[in-house]
């Protein structure tokens, strides 16, 4: 490793933990402090346990931010002091310079990437089992309830529910039927159906079977259709928000969705969207290493104001694009992406521009 890179590195990356540690922490003291009367009536395992599993959240919100600032004062302090300039009198490229920098923003993205998948999933369930202080929030209450809920199997058999619980995994006054070529081939009525050793059982009700025009029918008090054999979890999760699902839950719970009618355009716009967010951080940190590069010229100060500003426009601009992903304004990877699509090319504008100077 070149000496003038092992300078790079240590400057950025000496100023991006300060920044990152600090800034968590000044988080979570301003929340703590300004939900304290009712965080002070909790018990101290409770409120311990929420900001444990909030602090991986936190990370995710200050890491583009802390690149940001240690991107611009790092590479400012270089070109103000004369040292880019005296860099690249010796033929070393602007690319080259910051070509650290870059790397570390990439390795940023692909461990928050990696954070999103399989660290904050199951935070974020557990903090949301805790009542958060504060109107709106999640309540408590359990999601896995549902009445007159119709589902599709992975085999195409339509199952009706008048109740199902997904926390005892049982339903009530089931009716079950396989079409075969749109004829129904196979019907089943039962008062109960039950998850038991891995298999749904259905209990006290009458099967029938169609054959042409005529049809049989018996009663049983146990019985096990053939090919449902989903997942519980395919039926109804807790996990009901995007945040608490991983990558591969989302696409599972797509799948269901798609299979039973539903819409979901919401969840395959979140699904690209946990791509697409990754990428800020090595944008940002491509973005203020970029803007700083000619802090001698135009101002370190005013650098910084800009680079603030864009990191405001391209957060608006994800947001708007995830919001008109899930209403259905814009295709989902089309959402998701619509930030990335905007701020991609001004970062490489950028990049031309400060190359060719």
């Amino acid at each position: 490793m070149k000496i003038y890179t092992r300078h790079v590195l240590k400057s950025f990356l000496s100023l991006f933990l300060l920044v990152f540690v600090s800034a968590v922490a000044i988080f979570l003291i301003i929340d703590f402090v300004g939900n304290s009367r009712v965080w002070l009536t909790r018990p101290p395992a409770e409120r311990t346990t929420y900001y444990l599993n909030y602090l991986p959240y936190i990370a995710y919100l200050i890491c583009p931010i802390a690149l940001l600032l240690a991107a611009v004062f790092s590479v400012g302090n270089l070109a103000k002091h004369l040292e880019l300039v005296a860099l690249r009198s010796a033929g070393v490229s602007v690319t080259r310079i910051l070509m650290p920098i870059v790397w570390v923003g990439v390795l940023l993205s692909l461990a928050m990437f990696w954070l999103q998948d399989r660290i904050l999933p199951d935070a974020n369930h557990r903090r949301f089992q805790i009542q958060e202080p504060g109107p709106g929030m999640f309540n408590g209450s359990d999601p896995r309830e549902r009445s007159n809920y119709l589902y599709t199997t992975e085999d195409r058999t339509l199952v009706y529910f008048q109740f199902y619980s997904g926390q005892r995994l049982t339903g009530s006054m089931v009716t079950a039927l396989q079409l075969k070529d749109g004829r129904p081939a196979l019907r089943i009525d039962a008062a109960q159906i039950q998850w038991k050793d891995s298999i749904w059982q259905f209990q006290d009700g009458t099967l029938r079977e169609f054959h042409g025009d005529s049809v049989t029918a018996r009663d049983f008090n146990e019985w096990t259709l053939p090919g449902f054999r989903d997942d519980p979890a395919d039926l109804l999760d807790e996990r009901v928000y995007p945040d608490e699902m991983s990558q591969a839950e989302l696409g599972r719970r797509i799948a269901v969705l798609r299979r039973n009618g539903e819409p979901s355009h919401g969840l395959q716009t979140h699904w690209h969207f946990r791509i697409a967010s990754a990428m800020v951080n090595a944008l940002m940190a491509v973005i203020g290493a970029l803007l700083a590069a000619n802090a001698v010229r135009s101002g370190l100060a005013r650098n910084f104001g800009i680079g603030l500003l864009i990191t405001f426009l391209y957060y608006v601009a994800l947001r708007l694009g995830l919001v008109m992903g899930e209403n259905g304004g814009l295709p989902p990877w089309v959402a998701a992406w619509f930030g990335n699509l905007i701020f991609v090319p001004l970062a490489a504008a950028l990049w031309f521009k400060v190359a060719r100077a």
